[in-house]
């Protein structure tokens, strides 16, 4: 999931169960997402660097909950693909504070719900595509927040998270040596400045509602 730079039911939810790492009382339904601040790794540290999100998180990755049978999966584009993720794998991926995953659920807002099920057919049909790692909006692969971006639209085929600059330069406006590395790796380009998203400006969306966080 690439850094960016500045924030930005008709349907009845089919689906919804209880996760045990997130208190009895709450419950998980098809469509929301899952935000994730990852174990350390030199990419997480570098995604921390330059983008913070709702309640001043550092989020690094972000997927969509798919609840079938009780059981509860997140769609999301991690190395090395698009997959289809069990829940409590995906939290074991996560940073912890006092044995708790840092991770924090937010729900699309009632007048989103419609949008729910076209974006649930549209991830599973990106299911094996590669991971993007050179965040480019013009090649067959995914990064997590352009999934989910793409994959909510409205009834005109209209994207409702919209895309917000990219930003790869810290607070200072350096850019870190790890993403001149990173790049260069891939004989890419740094796509800066270029619009795109992240889980961050994500979870900061006036078009959902965070619903639960890891410390509650």
């Amino acid at each position: 999931m690439p850094p960016l730079k500045y924030p930005i039911l008709i349907f009845t939810l089919l689906f919804c169960a209880c996760a045990a790492d997130f208190g009895k009382d709450f419950h998980f339904q098809t469509g929301d997402l899952i935000f994730q601040v990852g174990n350390s790794s030199a990419l997480n540290e570098a995604i921390t660097e330059v983008t913070w999100g709702e309640s001043n998180i550092h989020y690094t990755h972000v997927g969509i909950v798919l609840v079938e049978n009780d059981t509860v999966f997140v769609l999301e584009a991690t190395p090395p693909e698009v997959c289809k993720t069990p829940l409590d794998t995906f939290l074991l991926r996560s940073a912890k504070v006092a044995e708790k995953p840092v991770v924090a659920v937010g729900r699309l807002k009632q007048e989103y719900h419609e949008t729910i099920p076209h974006a649930i057919v549209f991830a599973k049909k990106l299911l094996g595509k590669p991971y993007d790692y050179i965040y480019s909006p013009d090649n067959e692969a995914y990064y997590c927040s352009e999934l989910v971006t793409l994959a909510f639209s409205d009834s005109d085929n209209i994207p409702i998270f919209e895309t917000v600059k990219m930003n790869f330069r810290d607070a200072d406006g350096n850019l870190p040596t790890y993403w001149i590395e990173h790049f260069e790796k891939f004989n890419a380009t740094i796509p800066e400045n270029r619009p795109g998203s992240n889980p961050c400006d994500l979870s900061k969306s006036d078009k959902i509602e965070i619903v639960y966080r890891y410390d509650e």
